[in-house]
């Protein structure tokens, strides 16, 4: 047994004691062990019990302290007796606590309390104390008698229990406790708030409490197989709230075993799924339906074109697949705004529905364009739709005080005649609807070979045409411009031309407005006058006269802010008079934006380079804008030059466009002289200049220089 005790043993009777009474030495000894035997005996009991137990003097100094006590601190009895227990405190010891014992003490009182200690090796332990003080028959107080025991785990299973129940209670997630019948035992509020029943409404209470109808007998019958046999269950369930509404909810379900594997309880949590539901609704809206016209989109119309070209395949069926865009639609929105047009292409949406069956497919793929999928529709059945789509779509629809008619341009391919896969059939009626726009628009046509060669050459010739500067395919030829009164050359008008490394030489009625729409024509443009002015600049250097240099502006260009800028640099670079520049505009690209171009127009005006009209007269100028131009130049369009001999009316219009453009100050120039009876007929009418395939065709730059030489040398003084 280890010493944990320092009990008083009684002291030797004195000699004189032995003699006086108390016996004989026999008998003394005989009480003395009988006094040991009982000091023994309480300090064995002492030792025996499973709490700590000190007892100290009057001072709060430990005289005593067992076994239990050693083991609870790891301090010996040695390091204990004589000391008051402070060695137990730590820096997570409650000051309050320990002065309120302190007090209880100094004024005799028992204390009862627990404190956190802290063993000899410095772990912490909470301790529960009971001190007594010990007072003798005069009432003195004469010990202390503590006893003290480790409550740390069952101070962290409470305070388990407290969270777990906290938990419990304030968890968002629905929590339901339910006995090994499936009663309810428990639910938190949670529960209570997503179904409506209070927890005294449900406790006792079966879960078919809660069914909605929705499930089967079976979908209950897997449930609880699967709860059984392996004791856990998860997923979406409808239930019914109290008020009767039905609601999604998902639900996990687990068992809570005994020592012997039986069932005790079943726990159950669930959240409320609803707005998650309606969030996945709106997704897969967003995902696969178009937000305006709730038309199914793009991607959902490819996976049903899929389907019903597999469904064709395996039947061998025809299907048609029509692609339809709005014609002009841009107008309406530019002129009343976007709102009007995503109005408007609802109504047309909802006009186009009731023409189809249950198997086809209208989507909408883009801003006025849609895709029609027609499954066993053959060529005869996809024009009977075309037209009856080209009659509902044009109806003039009432909108904000405006009544608006827009036509559709159809593209229609079939399959498998002209393709066997989606997206080959996608791009052949796409292609058909752009031959339907230049046939006229308000028209439908089908898909043709001929139609697929025109396609893949205008792919070849767009990416060729992204490289085609830098490969050094690109070079101008000059057409000389020649004076009707005595024919001398006046000036050159540059042309671009493109010679393809396959293809041969493209036509710029082909290439440029491709270059347009995919940007590339503003690198060109600039490209094609520097190269004009570097040209000219080489041909005064080798002694030839200066003549008027005449380029053509794009769109793009006229639109770009700093083309002012760009052609004084260019001028500057060249050493080339602003005065022997001359810069052509279509009437389409003057008029595109009229103002805009007047204030780009009068820039350049005022750098004194000239500015030229083209093509007069195949348009719709008006006045005002020639006026608001103050174009140095308008050259009359061929088309009416080819018949100025032969109508007389044309011959009249021609003389009074030339009398307009003198009285506006301005220099005429007619296109497309080809014959020598033209020629007379446009001096008659006092135009100024010619040029034409009469005076020369466009020739590349060392031509043109001998045709200058030979005109110099020909023509009088």
């Amino acid at each position: 047994m280890p010493t944990t005790t320092r009990l008083q043993r009684p002291s030797e009777p004195a000699p004189e004691q032995r003699t006086a009474g108390l016996g004989s030495d026999a008998d003394m000894q005989a009480v003395h062990d009988a006094v040991l035997r009982l000091l023994h005996l309480h300090q064995s009991a002492l030792d025996a019990i499973s709490q700590g137990v000190v007892i100290s003097d009057a001072n709060r100094r430990s005289t005593y302290a067992n076994a239990a006590f050693v083991a609870l601190t790891g301090y010996s009895a040695d390091e204990i007796i004589g000391d008051t227990c402070s060695m137990l405190q730590g820096p997570g010891t409650s000051p309050e606590t320990v002065l309120e014992m302190r007090a209880a003490l100094d004024r005799g009182e028992p204390f009862h309390g627990e404190l956190l200690n802290y063993r000899k090796d410095g772990t912490p332990f909470w301790n529960e104390l009971k001190i007594v003080p010990v007072h003798d028959e005069r009432g003195v107080l004469t010990q202390f008698v503590g006893v003290q025991r480790d409550v740390t785990a069952r101070r962290d299973a409470m305070s388990k229990l407290s969270l777990a129940a906290r938990v419990f209670e304030h968890s968002n997630e629905a929590l339901a406790v339910a006995d090994v019948d499936g009663r309810f035992v428990a639910v938190n509020r949670a529960f209570t708030q997503i179904t409506g029943y209070s927890e005294a409404e449900v406790v006792g209470q079966n879960p078919r409490l809660l069914k909605s109808g929705v499930h089967d007998e079976n979908f209950y019958r897997r449930f609880w197989h699967e709860l059984r046999s392996h004791g856990h269950w998860e997923g979406e369930i409808w239930n019914r709230r109290k008020d009767g509404a039905v609601y999604p909810e998902w639900l996990s379900v687990g068992r809570v075993l005994d020592e012997d594997g039986r069932t005790l309880n079943y726990i159950a949590s669930f959240s409320d799924i609803t707005e998650r539901k309606h969030a996945e609704e709106n997704v897969r809206r967003l995902a696969y339906y178009d937000a305006l016209t709730g038309l199914p989109n793009r991607i959902l119309l490819h996976d049903r074109a899929q389907q019903a070209l597999q469904i064709a395949a395996r039947g061998a069926e025809t299907l048609a697949l029509m692609f339809l865009d709005l014609d002009h639609f841009k107008n309406v929105n530019d002129t009343l705004g976007h709102p009007v047009g995503d109005r408007l292409l609802t109504i047309l949406a909802q006009r186009m529905l009731p023409l189809l069956r249950d198997q086809d497919t209208l989507a909408r793929v883009g801003g006025d364009e849609f895709v029609l999928v027609l499954p066993r529709t053959d060529a005869a059945g996809a024009s009977h739709v075309a037209q009856k789509l080209l009659q509902i779509v044009q109806q003039p629809v009432q909108l904000e005080g405006h009544e608006l008619a827009v036509t559709p341009s159809i593209g229609i391919a079939l399959y498998p005649a002209d393709a066997e896969d989606y997206d080959t059939l996608f791009a052949s009626a796409d292609a058909a609807m752009y031959r339907a726009k230049m046939s006229g628009r308000a028209t439908f046509c089908f898909y043709t070979a001929q139609l697929q060669a025109q396609m893949a050459r205008a792919l070849h010739v767009e990416n060729g045409l992204r490289r085609a500067l830098e490969r050094d395919e690109m070079l101008l030829h000059y057409q000389p411009q020649c004076a009707l009164a005595d024919g001398r050359i006046v000036g050159a008008e540059a042309l671009l031309r493109w010679r393809h490394p396959e293809l041969g030489w493209i036509p710029p009625s082909e290439f440029v407005p491709m270059a347009e729409t995919s940007g590339q024509i503003a690198g060109i443009g600039r490209w094609v006058l520097d190269t004009a002015l570097g040209q000219l600049r080489r041909w005064i250097d080798a002694g030839l006269p200066p003549l008027r240099m005449a380029v053509n502006l794009s769109a793009v260009q006229l639109r770009q802010p700093d083309l002012p800028e760009q052609v004084a640099e260019l001028l500057q670079r060249h050493r080339i008079e602003p005065a022997w520049l001359e810069l052509e505009l279509t009437e389409t690209v003057a008029w595109d934006d009229p103002l805009e171009s007047a204030r780009t127009v009068a820039r350049l005006n005022a750098m004194g380079l000239r500015i030229a009209i083209d093509d007069f007269g195949a348009g719709y100028t008006s006045f005002s804008h020639l006026s608001l131009f103050r174009a140095g130049t308008l050259k009359i369009d061929r088309s009416l030059v080819s018949v100025i001999e032969n109508s007389e009316g044309d011959c009249s219009v021609v003389t009074a466009i030339v009398n307009l453009a003198r009285t506006l100050g301005m220099h005429t120039v007619a296109e497309g002289v080809e014959t020598p009876g033209q020629r007379a007929a446009l001096a008659r009418t006092g135009c100024d200049s010619a040029q034409g395939w009469l005076f020369g065709r466009p020739v590349a730059a060392a031509d043109f220089e001998t045709v200058l030489l030979q005109h110099l040398e020909t023509t009088p003084g």
